[in-house]
């Protein structure tokens, strides 16, 4: 058997956002959310006008309506900022065929001055894309999810075929670019937003599947621009919807919105407290383990006694093995299944702790 992880790579929780308010029925395609110095901005996707919308976060309705007078809404996806401009992301990609895929910048200044701005435009291409034969639903080039970090901005694809997400860098200057793939992530759903958290720095990705699950990523001790490279910590909502845009609405809470979903959940503005996800695993009250093989076993050990259910699971989610154990120092967990990556769970009233071994 080959050697697996020592520490774990992502913990996973259940969560229930609280609802702070339905939104105006003139959003109710949300697709990006920004929060401008306290102000709270959206747009639609595809079919709306070229415009951005300021909403009042207590009843959801809007307050300000802002026309980018010259663009034109072909698929409006994210929204993000930096202290002197907002970028539009015009990056919606549903058929993976486009070849004006752009991103709208405007004078953060102009945009408190007027109800019409003008915007400077990127105009960019993938550096990994090679075909644009349209393909509706079943490629790995859209994007819904964009942020500004630094001198560049980031785009996070939304995968139809394997469910992952691909990060790339993209000039921030007008013009026409390439945006250079970094790195890629196995997220495990459709990827429609993100956020940089600059207190915590901290990345949060949401996404749902094609069921109505949807998800909260957090990703956290990454180093320099490798947002991949830290931890991660996967929330699994507990409600049914579809999620779109996601904010800051304060140093460790996040806005989330939902579009009008099925015909009979309105849009919607959630609210998430994510400052628990910010202390390390101890202080969160996970244990700390340790996992190897002895060719037949896993061997789970602990500085703490273990008083906790083991389960081991394959990927797509099938319980392989499940054992309650109550004051062990060591636990095995036989191995009989064929070589790959398993998840090893472990779970008590304190929480759940999940590992991801390759035997």
């Amino acid at each position: 058997m080959a050697s697996i992880t020592n520490q774990p790579l992502s913990a996973q929780n259940l969560i229930t956002p609280e609802i702070v308010t339905n939104l105006s029925e003139d959003v109710n395609e949300t697709s990006g959310l920004t929060n401008l110095n306290g102000e709270i901005w959206t747009h639609n996707d595809k079919g709306d006008d070229p415009v951005i919308y300021q909403l009042d976060p207590t009843d959801g309705s809007i307050i300000r309506t802002v026309e980018i007078t010259n663009a034109t809404n072909e698929d409006w996806e994210d929204i993000a900022q930096d202290e002197n401009y907002v970028y539009v992301g015009d990056i919606g990609n549903n058929y993976g065929d486009r070849t004006d895929l752009s991103i709208y910048k405007v004078n953060r200044a102009a945009l408190e001055e007027s109800d019409e701005v003008y915007a400077e435009i990127i105009h960019y291409s993938y550096s990994d894309q090679t075909s644009w034969e349209p393909n509706h639903n079943n490629n790995d080039f859209d994007c819904e999810a964009m942020i500004s970090f630094g001198d560049k901005l980031y785009l996070f694809s939304k995968n139809w075929v394997d469910h992952q997400t691909r990060c790339y860098q993209l000039s921030k200057q007008a013009g026409t670019h390439v945006a250079e793939y970094q790195s890629t992530f196995d997220i495990e759903c459709l990827v429609t937003g993100a956020e940089i958290l600059d207190a915590s720095n901290s990345l949060v990705l949401i996404g749902y599947n094609t069921s109505g699950g949807s998800y909260t990523w957090i990703f956290k001790d990454f180093i320099g621009t490798d947002f991949f490279g830290g931890t991660h910590t996967k929330l699994i909502w507990t409600s049914l919807t579809q999620i779109e845009g996601v904010c800051k609405a304060s140093e460790d809470a996040i806005y989330i919105s939902s579009e009008k979903f099925s015909g009979f959940l309105d849009p919607t503005l959630y609210y998430l407290d994510v400052s628990s996800y910010f202390t390390d695993i101890r202080e969160q009250n996970f244990q700390d383990f340790w996992i190897y093989s002895n060719h037949n076993f896993l061997i789970i050990e602990s500085e703490e006694i273990i008083t906790a259910t083991i389960q081991l699971l394959s990927t797509s989610g099938i319980v392989l093995y499940e054992k309650q154990f109550v004051n062990e120092q060591q636990v095995q967990v036989p191995i009989e299944g064929a070589k790959g990556i398993y998840l090893v769970v472990v779970s008590n009233e304190k929480g759940i702790n999940t590992f991801k071994v390759s035997l």
